[in-house]
């Protein structure tokens, strides 16, 4: 009877423990800023210098998938995007040593401006210390005649 009593207690607490779970920042700079939606993230990108790009139609992004499956056989799906709600940001880190992981954040909206910046995200993954990469991330936003400075 105690061993019954024991388990409704630790699966109605683990069941209660669930439902109050919050993936929230209460980082004040990233509090009510615009979301961006992670879409795609790998190691090979082909493209050897830092670049930042804003993509807002679908020809540029087919060009920089262009770029991306140049030695894929076969290739990353170009993602589907629908340029009149959202835009595409995307960064390409050029080469580098080793692994590591980076996220794009808002960190000031201005009535007239967005800026980005790159934080890099702790990772449970072991870093690969002597593969060379050139890693892209592409974020997805909601369209915005904004100006986007990316630091």
């Amino acid at each position: 009877m105690r061993l019954m009593l024991i388990i409704s207690s630790l699966l109605c607490f683990a069941c209660v423990g669930q439902k109050g779970v919050s993936h929230d920042n209460d980082d004040s700079s990233e509090k009510d800023s615009i979301k961006l939606q992670l879409v795609l993230e790998d190691t090979y990108s082909g493209i050897e210098r830092p670049e930042y790009q804003v993509v807002r139609d679908q020809k540029t992004l087919n060009s920089l998938f262009v770029q991306i499956n140049k030695t894929r056989k076969p290739g990353i799906p170009i993602p589907e995007v629908n340029f009149k709600e959202e835009i595409l940001l995307v960064y390409c880190a050029g080469t580098s040593s080793g692994v590591s992981s980076m996220e794009m954040v808002v960190a000031e909206e201005s009535p007239d401006s967005i800026t980005i910046v790159l934080k890099e995200r702790t990772s449970s993954q072991k870093e690969l210390l002597n593969a060379t990469t050139t890693p892209i991330y592409i974020y997805r936003m909601p369209v915005t005649q904004k100006a986007i400075n990316f630091q």
